[in-house]
């Protein structure tokens, strides 16, 4: 990241798939990945805007990864609010943030 972020910005975090089925050999049958979004900006109204535009982006879309047969990327209800960033300041006011939950389940092709 930039010393100075242009806002708003969206910042993407994952997690490695991790298993979530396998078959009586123990084999593995799927895995589930995990992402955080955090939308940051400068007002609400920037943020709602991006969270909006991101949500359009993302929900239902189906990656293509060669080796694959993916779901449709979903939201997860988090209940987190637009919070102010205590720990910044930018012209004399901090930047807000909410997190957004995603979820991408996937099965190796047979």
């Amino acid at each position: 990241m930039p010393a100075t972020p242009s806002f708003p910005y969206v910042f993407v975090v994952t997690n490695f798939p991790t298993v979530s089925e396998r078959a009586v050999t123990r084999s593995v049958q799927a895995r589930v990945l995990r992402s955080r979004t955090q939308i940051v900006g400068l007002t609400a109204s920037s943020v709602r805007i991006v969270a909006q535009k991101l949500a359009d982006a993302l929900e239902g879309e189906r990656p293509e990864v060669p080796g694959w047969v993916l779901g449709a990327i979903e939201s997860v209800t988090n209940e987190q609010p637009l919070l102010p960033d205590e720990d910044v300041t930018i012209n004399g006011q901090h930047p807000l943030y909410q997190p957004f939950d995603w979820v991408l389940t996937g099965s190796p092709t047979p």
